[in-house]
């Protein structure tokens, strides 16, 4: 993985319960023409960072207040979301579209669920993916998020939403035994960046390795190198 100026960046490594169908997602088959091999490797040639991206560490408060004007609270608090997002699409070249799908972490199966907490399992589902990305065979479901500065709203964000939504992924990936399907959680902010330690330390265990390769924690400015070794 790149190298970065930030130790712990991570470039090392419907509304009711009977509406809510298990996501249908067929495992892929290795590419079995020349053709489909070319069209992979155009494919990671033609993505690349965009210019401008810096390493996530290097968003503190004060730079996000810059960058995004207020975000915390009210229509600016998707500021950072909507930047990750366009710079995701721009360095690929390929729609992250908002999802509604969720992994449901006692059933370890992805599903299409937009109000979960309608019904009475609804803390059994984690937060909804905030973008997908396809790439030829293979499908990246992403996770956006941008945690700056120290408190107990910043821990609680990574502990408590963060770390059981990568968990669950790896849980799914064991289950499921898929090779199209990458999860990648994409965390700016200095804080995110001093808690990289833990979740390297959860995808180091042993009953995820043969399945870590499938799910990138790291920063922005890393996801596209990622996308380029693993997923294309």
């Amino acid at each position: 993985m790149p190298s970065s100026s930030c130790k712990q960046s991570g470039h090392d490594d419907l509304s009711n319960k009977k509406s809510s169908d298990t996501l249908k997602i067929e495992t892929a088959q290795p590419p079995t023409s020349k053709s489909s091999i070319v069209d992979m490797d155009k494919t990671s040639l033609n993505i690349v960072c965009p210019e401008g991206v810096i390493d996530g560490c290097l968003f503190t408060k004060e730079k996000r207040q810059e960058l995004y004007g207020e975000v915390a609270g009210g229509g600016g608090s998707m500021n950072p979301e909507n930047y990750q997002r366009a710079q995701i699409v721009l360095g690929t070249g390929r729609p992250c579209n908002k999802t509604n799908v969720r992994i449901n972490w006692r059933k370890n199966e992805m599903m299409e669920n937009a109000q979960p907490m309608r019904n009475e399992d609804g803390f059994d589902y984690t937060e909804n993916f905030d973008g997908k990305q396809i790439f030829a065979l293979n499908t990246v479901w992403v996770n956006l998020k941008s945690v700056v500065g120290t408190g107990g709203s910043q821990t609680r964000t990574l502990r408590d939403e963060c770390y059981p939504f990568v968990n669950a992924q790896l849980n799914f990936l064991v289950k499921s035994k898929k090779i199209d399907c990458f999860f990648a959680n994409i965390f700016d902010g200095d804080e995110a960046s001093s808690k990289m330690k833990m979740f390297h330390y959860l995808l180091g265990l042993p009953e995820f390795s043969t399945v870590k390769k499938y799910v990138y924690v790291g920063d922005l400015k890393g996801y596209f190198a990622w996308v380029k070794v693993n997923v294309c």
